[in-house]
C-alpha cells in the first residue's frame, strides 16, 4: 500500500518528537516534521505545500491559521480532557491563584472538566494572537499568579512574569490524531490516486513542473527539496509576473552547462486563473561566456543591453517604417550594411515586433564559429537551430568558410528551418576580410528569397543624425546625471558634414565624449571641432566639412550652410568672408540673423 505522505507542524519541540516517535512506529505514513507556533508554523505550511503532501496535523490555533492558509486538508490534534486534567493536577500544587488561558480547542475541554468536576478555575479563551496580551495581563491585575496555556499563553506569560504550565498533548491526543489523518485520506482514496497516476505520467517526462495560484504563490512543484535548483528558482521569480499576466511565453535562460527552456500557460479552475510553467533542461553546446551564441528573452526588459545598444538610431525616419513593415511578415531578412549601422539593432527590433516574439532569440555570431562549433551546431539535437517558432539571427554571415556556407544551406532546405523558424541574416558589406561575403548575399536574396533590408551609412542619413544625438543625448544624461539640452548650431552642423566611417558606433563613442567633458547646456562648436579632429587620424576618410552640404533642405538652409562654411574657415572674420561669396557685410549679418530668428520660434 502507498504511504500517506503527511506534513507535521507541531507548535513546540516535545510535540514534534512524541509525533515522530509515534509515526515511526507505523508503516503506513511518510512524514515531514516541521516546529513552529501560530504565523511561523503557517508560514511553514505555505511554504512546504506545493510538495504534494495528502494531508497536514497541527495543533491549536497554529492549525487554525494553517488550515485558512492552504488547500490541503488539516487535522488538528486535539487536547484531551486528560491532558487538560493532569494541567490541573499539576497546578494544585502551585501556591498562587491559577487560570486556565488558549484557544478554544484547549477551553472547551477545560470548561467541561471543570463543570462535571465543580472546580472554580477562571477560563480566558483567546480569539486571536492579539487577545493574549491584555487578556493575561487583566488577570494579573485581579491576582493571577500561574497560567495553564498553549503555546501563545506561554509565550505571553513569560513577557509579563507570570508562570506558565504548558498543556500538552499526550500521546493518545497524537495517535489519534494520525488515525483521524489516515481515514481522512483513505475516503478520497479514488481522488487521491487519479492524481497521483496522472502526476506519475507528468513527472516521468523529462520536464518539471511548477503551478503557481492567483495570488502569485507556488501551489505545486514536481521538484523534491532536494531536487530545487536554487538559480534555477531566481529565474522563475524573475518572470513570475509576467508568466503571470501573458499566457503561451517561451523562455530560455543558460545556467552553467545547461540550458533551461520555460514554457507557460493558463489554467481556469473555479472561475480562478492558474499558472503552469513546464521546465525543459538541456545540455548548452557552448559555456556562458562563450561568444558564439547568446540567448534574449523579450521579457527581459529595457535593462538588457541587447536592447539598450545604441539608443533607438533604427527608430528615425524612413528606416523605422522599413522595419515595423518588415517585422510584421515571417519571411527570412537578410540585414546589409557597413560596420557600425545597427545591424544588431535592426534584428532586435525584427524579433521584438514580430510573431514570435514570445519565444526566444537566438543570436549566433559567424564570426565565432570555427569548424568544430560550426559542426556541432549543425549537428546536436539541442542546438538553437533544432527549436520550433524561435527568432534565429545569423550574424556576420560572411565570416563563415565556403564549407561551412554549404552546409548551412544544405541544412536550410533539408530541415525547412525558415518555415518552422524565424531567420534573421546579417553581412557586413566594407569588410574585406570576410571573403564569402558575395556569396552568402547571392544564396540568400536568390535562393532563400530573403527581403533585403539595407542599412544605409551615417553620412547617407544626416537629416537624421539631430533626432538620433537627441536620443541619445537624453539616454547618457540619465546615467551620468547629467542635463545637457543639445548642440549649439554650428556644432550639430560639423557633425552633419563629417563622413561618419564607423557610422553610430562611432557617433555614439563621440557623443559619449562630447557628453562626459561638456560643463554647459550646450554642447559647443569648439569641442566637436576638437573632437572629430581627433577621430578623423583614424579615420579612412579625409576630414572635409566644407565639401559636404545637405542639399535636402530649402534654399535659405543651404545658403546658410554655405556662409557658416566660409566664415570657419575665415576664422569667423566677417568681412573677409563676405569678401569672398561677393555679398555685402549687411546682406551676410541680415542672413545670420534671420536664421538665428527662425531657430527660436
Amino acid at each position: 500500500m502507498k504511504k500517506i505522505k503527511m506534513l507535521a507542524v507541531a507548535p513546540y519541540e516535545g510535540m514534534a518528537e512524541a509525533i515522530a516517535a509515534i509515526a515511526k512506529e507505523r508503516n503506513d505514513i511518510e512524514l515531514t516534521v516541521q516546529t513552529g507556533d501560530l504565523s511561523t508554523g503557517k508560514n511553514i505550511a505555505i511554504e512546504l505545500s506545493h510538495n504534494n503532501y495528502d494531508v497536514i496535523i497541527s495543533r491549536g490555533g497554529t492549525a487554525e491559521l494553517i488550515r485558512s492558509a492552504v488547500e490541503i486538508p488539516v487535522v488538528e490534534v486535539s487536547i484531551s480532557v486528560y491532558d487538560v486534567l493532569r494541567a490541573i493536577k499539576l497546578a494544585e500544587n502551585y501556591s498562587g491563584k491559577f487560570i486556565i488561558a488558549g484557544f478554544s480547542g484547549i477551553t472547551y475541554y477545560a470548561r467541561l472538566l471543570c463543570d462535571l468536576l465543580q472546580y472554580d478555575i477562571d477560563i480566558i479563551t483567546f480569539t486571536s494572537e492579539e487577545d493574549a496580551l491584555p487578556a493575561l495581563r487583566d488577570a494579573k491585575k485581579k491576582g493571577c499568579k500561574l497560567v495553564l496555556c498553549d503555546m501563545l499563553g506561554s509565550s505571553i506569560a513569560k513577557k509579563l512574569w507570570l508562570n506558565a504550565i504548558l498543556i500538552p498533548s499526550g500521546t493518545e491526543s497524537i495517535t489519534a490524531a494520525l488515525n483521524e489523518a489516515v481515514e481522512l485520506v483513505h475516503s478520497s482514496q479514488y481522488v487521491h490516486k487519479q492524481k497521483d497516476l496522472f502526476q506519475e505520467l507528468l513527472t516521468n517526462e523529462d520536464r518539471e513542473f511548477l503551478i503557481y495560484d492567483p495570488a502569485g504563490k507556488l501551489w505545486f512543484s514536481s521538484f523534491s527539496i532536494e531536487q530545487t535548483n536554487t538559480a534555477l528558482m531566481n529565474i522563475v521569480q524573475n518572470y513570475i509576473k509576467s508568466f503571470l499576466k501573458t499566457p503561451d511565453q517561451t523562455i530560455a535562460r543558460q545556467i552553467r552547462d545547461k540550458v533551461y527552456v520555460l514554457k507557460n500557460c493558463h489554467i481556469y479552475y473555479a472561475e480562478q486563473k492558474y499558472t503552469a510553467i513546464t521546465i525543459q533542461q538541456k545540455d548548452a553546446l557552448f559555456s556562458e561566456e562563450d561568444l558564439g551564441i547568446t540567448i534574449y528573452n523579450k521579457s527581459d526588459g529595457s535593462s538588457s543591453d541587447f536592447t539598450n545598444y545604441y539608443s533607438s538610431s533604427n527608430n528615425v525616419g524612413d528606416l523605422s517604417n522599413r522595419i515595423e513593415q518588415y517585422s510584421k511578415t515571417n519571411i527570412p531578412i537578410l540585414i546589409i550594411g557597413e560596420v557600425g549601422t545597427g545591424k544588431d539593432k535592426a534584428a532586435s527590433l525584427l524579433y521584438e515586433n514580430g510573431a514570435f516574439d514570445k519565444a526566444p532569440f537566438y543570436t549566433i555570431d559567424c564570426a565565432f564559429m570555427g569548424e568544430r562549433k560550426w559542426n556541432n551546431l549543425i549537428s546536436n539535437e539541442n542546438s538553437p537551430l533544432n527549436t520550433l517558432h524561435t527568432t534565429i539571427y545569423l550574424k556576420n554571415v560572411g565570416a563563415l568558410s565556403k564549407l561551412q556556407l554549404n552546409k548551412l544551406f544544405t541544412y536550410i532546405e533539408q530541415t525547412k528551418l525558415n518555415k518552422k523558424n524565424r531567420l534573421i541574416f546579417s553581412l557586413v558589406l566594407n569588410n574585406k576580410e570576410q571573403k564569402e561575403t558575395e556569396t552568402a548575399r547571392t544564396y540568400l536574396e536568390n535562393s532563400l528569397c530573403c527581403l533585403t533590408l539595407k542599412l544605409p551609412p551615417l553620412r547617407e542619413r544626416i537629416e537624421d543624425i539631430p533626432s538620433i544625438t537627441a536620443l541619445y543625448i537624453h539616454k547618457l544624461n540619465i546615467s551620468s546625471e547629467k542635463q545637457i539640452i543639445g548642440l549649439e548650431t554650428e556644432a550639430m552642423e560639423l557633425l552633419q558634414s563629417f563622413p561618419w566611417p564607423h557610422n553610430l558606433d562611432q557617433l555614439q563613442h563621440v557623443l559619449k565624449e562630447l557628453v562626459v567633458t561638456t560643463h554647459t547646456p550646450y554642447i559647443t562648436y569648439e569641442n566637436v571641432e576638437q573632437m572629430l579632429k581627433q577621430e578623423q587620424t583614424f579615420s579612412p576618410f579625409q576630414y572635409t566639412p566644407s565639401v559636404h552640404f545637405n542639399l535636402n533642405q530649402t534654399l535659405d538652409e543651404i545658403n546658410y550652410q554655405i556662409i557658416m562654411t566660409v566664415l570657419k574657415q575665415e576664422n569667423g572674420n566677417k568681412e573677409k568672408t563676405s569678401k569672398r561669396l561677393g555679398i555685402s557685410r549687411s546682406t551676410l549679418w541680415r542672413i545670420l540673423k534671420n536664421h538665428a530668428a527662425n531657430t527660436m520660434k
